[in-house]
C-alpha cells in the first residue's frame, strides 16, 4: 500500500505541473493574440483618422516645397 500511495502522489504532482504549464501557455497565447488585435485596431483607427496619410505626405520628397534638383533626386 505504501508504494501505491507514493505512486499516486508522484502522479498527482506530474498532473499538477502539466496543468500549470498548459495554463501558462494558454495565458501567453491569449496575451499575444490580444496584442495583435490591439495593434490592428490602432492601425485601423490611424487610417480612418487620416494619420497614416499625413505621415506618408510628410515623408514624401515633394513635401520639401520643390527645392529643384534636391527634390527631383529624392523623388
Amino acid at each position: 500500500m505504501d508504494d501505491r500511495k507514493r505512486r499516486a502522489i508522484v502522479l498527482r504532482e506530474i498532473a499538477e505541473e502539466s496543468c500549470a504549464q498548459a495554463t501558462l501557455e494558454y495565458a501567453l497565447t491569449v496575451i499575444a493574440f490580444m496584442a495583435m488585435v490591439s495593434g490592428l485596431a490602432l492601425l485601423w483607427h490611424a487610417g480612418a483618422d487620416g494619420a497614416l496619410a499625413r505621415a506618408v505626405e510628410e515623408a514624401a520628397s515633394h513635401a520639401l516645397d520643390g527645392l529643384g534638383l534636391l527634390d527631383v533626386s529624392l523623388y
